[in-house]
């Protein structure tokens, strides 16, 4: 890590104009970025001494239109009492009682990535 000279992020909600340095924290050997951020998904990309790339270790987007791939977060919201944070907890419980129309875009959303088993 002592080689990189400059490490910053850039994402997709500001069409990657602005790049954000991260700090490098000698104590855990990692470069860190703090941000608060609402609930969403955001798609970003490091750039390390003007070179964009992706973390392949970090989740990863299907290839756009271009064939560019993103690394991406999805955060949610913590607050208990939100539509989002209901509807996480009845899917993921042992009993969420789907209706047909959840069902259904479950599968739709599932069936869209490709079968990685070749």
């Amino acid at each position: 890590m002592q080689n990189i000279n400059f490490f910053c992020l850039a994402n997709a909600k500001d069409e990657w104009r602005k790049k954000i340095p991260l700090q490098f924290d000698e104590e855990q050997g990692l470069w860190i970025l703090r941000r608060e951020l609402a609930e969403g998904r955001y798609e970003y990309k490091y750039i390390v001494d003007g070179e964009w790339t992706i973390n392949e270790n970090e989740l990863v987007t299907s290839a756009n239109k271009d064939g560019h791939v993103n690394n991406f977060v999805q955060v949610s919201d913590d607050n208990p009492y939100s539509v989002n944070a209901n509807l996480r907890k009845r899917f993921t419980g042992d009993d969420p009682n789907l209706s047909k129309d959840e069902r259904l875009k479950i599968r739709q959303f599932l069936e869209s990535f490709p079968d990685e088993e070749q």
